[in-house]
């Protein structure tokens, strides 16, 4: 668990049911929230898939799916034995529900989405189809396919910069191009972008190629947050920690709590991360 009454920020977990591959039920959700709570996680920013033709959620589909999450955790905080949930620490639920009431409270949930690439991004934006981070129209999360990088992705991203939207690219490292050949990644981070890596990939838990790729990436600046890109409460779980403690051996300690902390804090309020120049790859 992270120290300082600040905790850290999750800017990146699935953590909202039935909408993608992520929580299946409203349970697994609370518990995702409870384990989350545990690590030391104080903010946590909801990312549904948006897919076309697999994931057909919506700014207004994830909004209101994000209400029943916080109204079943207040719930559960002033009514722990009917909320269905084995083993839910009142501590936690207490402080789980008290966010739903209360705003800017110890545990608090944001709107988000991993928005899939598409050469539309930005018009879908415009029409407020997709969520941004903490929905203020400032950071957009943009995953790319896991075998690389659409050709025309610069001159995407680079109108999405122009609109005062600033891409944070999900998990490059485990993107087969970036990891083979990160050139046009430095420079998507030279023109604005964010990078997110994510925790288990740090910790070895998807390969040692995506390690090596996060490893090297951190190194040389390119990374600024670390997300748990959470999916399930066991196979991927809502932890930073280990990942943080990786990062620490590479970057340093103070680097690896910004990343959890500092720059997320900035992204959700919509403000600019003071993040260090990225090196040459």
């Amino acid at each position: 668990m992270m120290g300082g009454t600040m905790g850290m920020i999750d800017i990146h977990a699935h953590i909202l049911p039935k909408l993608d591959d992520g929580a299946k039920t409203l349970e697994e959700s609370i518990q995702m929230c409870r384990i989350s709570y545990q690590d030391g996680i104080r903010t946590i920013v909801a990312t549904p898939h948006i897919l076309m033709g697999i994931y057909g959620n919506d700014r207004s589909s994830i909004l209101t799916e994000l209400q029943e999450l916080k109204t079943a955790i207040a719930e559960c905080g002033s009514q722990n034995a009917g909320c269905g949930i084995e083993n839910l620490d009142t501590k936690i639920s207490s402080q789980l529900g008290s966010e739903s009431r209360i705003p800017n409270s110890e545990f608090q949930i944001l709107a988000g989405a991993d928005v899939h690439f598409s050469s539309d991004i930005l018009q879908r934006c415009e029409r407020e189809e997709i969520v941004t981070v903490n929905d203020q129209g400032r950071y957009l999360m943009v995953e790319f396919t896991f075998q690389g990088i659409p050709y025309q992705a610069e001159e995407v991203l680079f109108q999405l910069l122009a609109k005062g939207i600033i891409p944070i690219i999900s998990h490059p490292e485990r993107n087969r191009e970036i990891a083979q050949s990160p050139h046009r990644y430095y420079g998507m981070i030279r023109m604005g972008c964010l990078g997110q890596v994510t925790a288990m990939s740090l910790t070895g838990g998807f390969g040692p190629e995506a390690k090596r790729t996060a490893e090297k990436l951190l190194s040389k600046r390119l990374i600024h947050i670390i997300a748990s890109d959470a999916h399930s409460t066991d196979r991927r779980p809502p932890i930073l920690s280990a990942g943080v403690k990786a990062a620490e051996k590479i970057v340093g300690k103070e680097a690896a709590k910004k990343m959890v902390t500092e720059y997320p804090e900035a992204v959700i309020n919509g403000k600019k991360p003071d993040i260090p120049e990225p090196m040459p790859i």
